[in-house]
């Protein structure tokens, strides 16, 4: 029978190694791909890894009651890539492979190559976004998170959370339509 993370969390307090690895299994994928949204793959890591610290030097402190064990996890998350984010100056999006080695007379190739443009183009766009929308939009589609929860997490309202997330999908769709100047 799997355990669950309050029962998990108990274990960790009492500094069960077993258990914190069962917690960084259960959570720590979605911990990275949410911070690797946000910082470069170092950077990521490092906050991840802090983040993990910092379950186990205070789980003792958590309290189920309050918010779920992956709400409040992703707090931690949160605070540490803006501070992260602080000290660099720059909030860096993650960008998509290169594509290489594709013959250009093969049609889906081109297809492809304007496919990946587009995703670049789509990716520059929600760089550009302030950091909170962005940080609310991410949880929202990468991190599957609920206007509650990303509430919790940016330690704002239910109703700020969703104008956020409603601001940045509004910024990210006018971005889009707006015509290139075609000129090089």
């Amino acid at each position: 029978m799997e355990q669950s993370d309050e029962d998990l969390m108990q274990a960790v307090a009492a500094r069960d190694e077993r258990a914190f690895r069962r917690l960084v299994d259960r959570h720590g994928p979605k911990l990275r791909a949410i911070a690797g949204q946000f910082l470069d793959s170092s950077a990521a890591d490092d906050a991840v890894q802090d983040s993990l610290i910092a379950l186990w030097r205070h789980a003792g402190r958590y309290d189920p009651s309050r918010a779920a064990l992956s709400t409040w996890l992703y707090r931690i998350l949160v605070n540490r890539c803006i501070d992260i984010r602080r000290q660099r100056f720059r909030w860096p999006w993650s960008t998509i492979d290169e594509a290489e080695d594709v013959p250009s007379d093969d049609i889906s190739a081109d297809r492809a190559l304007a496919g990946i443009e587009m995703l670049r183009s789509v990716e520059d766009i929600i760089a550009s976004l302030p950091p909170r929308q962005r940080m609310a939009l991410m949880l929202a589609t990468v991190g599957d998170r609920t206007a509650e929860e990303i509430a919790a997490l940016l330690g704002t309202t239910r109703s700020a959370a969703e104008q956020l997330i409603a601001r940045a999908r509004k910024g990210v769709r006018a971005a889009m339509r707006e015509p290139t100047d075609g000129s090089d």
